[in-house]
């Protein structure tokens, strides 16, 4: 089974610096769990810091042909970095509503690319943040609209949609918050895990 994981930061996980080129995230964290049932398994992680859903679609489209034909399964976590842009004062010269539209129509167009090749499952996982520093309880009303288009895209498509907002922030009420996060958009190793465990549930490998 061929696994592909796409994103920023919170999928990337320094995955240049890891010798098996997995990351130190979420992503090693499931590999580490099917590798031990399926010596089979070949797991590819191409999430890039910094990447928006822009970057993510450009990275698919320029994997090579054969390469995109023999993924048995996609996952994309992807958002955090557009809503980053369009809440930084002087980055876009849209608004936030106009950027909301281009990000579900960028969405769109990755999803249809990604199902073109004939991709068995794509797996979507819902963007998240954190209510420190302070500042970001600003960015959640829209976090919360671009989750829901992208739950829209998944259940218009037939896809799975692993929601982990609510999730994420259940552990960090109960943990405290630094424990699951060390800045509010990034996770820490008990973060990683929470997702890692989201993933295989909702796989179902």
């Amino acid at each position: 089974m061929n696994l592909l994981f796409l994103g920023g930061s919170n999928t990337d996980c320094r995955h240049s610096f890891d010798p098996r080129n997995l990351g130190y995230g979420y992503v090693g964290m499931i590999a580490r769990k099917l590798e031990a049932s399926d010596s089979r398994l070949e797991i590819s992680n191409k999430g890039i810091d910094g990447f928006t859903a822009a970057r993510v679609k450009g990275m698919w489209q320029n994997l090579p042909e054969e390469e995109k034909e023999r993924y048995d399964i996609v996952t994309v976590l992807a958002g955090i970095n557009d809503l980053g842009m369009w809440m930084e004062k002087g980055v876009l010269r849209n608004t936030p509503e106009e950027s909301l539209d281009l990000f579900a129509r960028t969405f769109q167009e990755l999803i249809i690319d990604i199902l073109d090749y004939g991709i068995p499952r794509l797996i979507l996982m819902e963007p998240f943040l954190f209510p420190v520093p302070a500042r970001y309880r600003l960015w959640l009303p829209w976090l919360s609209r671009m989750s829901g288009r992208i739950r829209n895209l998944a259940e218009y498509y037939g896809l799975s949609f692993i929601p982990l907002q609510q999730r994420l922030n259940r552990e960090a009420e109960k943990l405290g918050y630094g424990r699951i996060t060390p800045d509010g958009i990034h996770l820490t190793e008990e973060g990683h895990r929470i997702l890692a465990e989201a993933w295989m549930e909702e796989a179902g490998i």
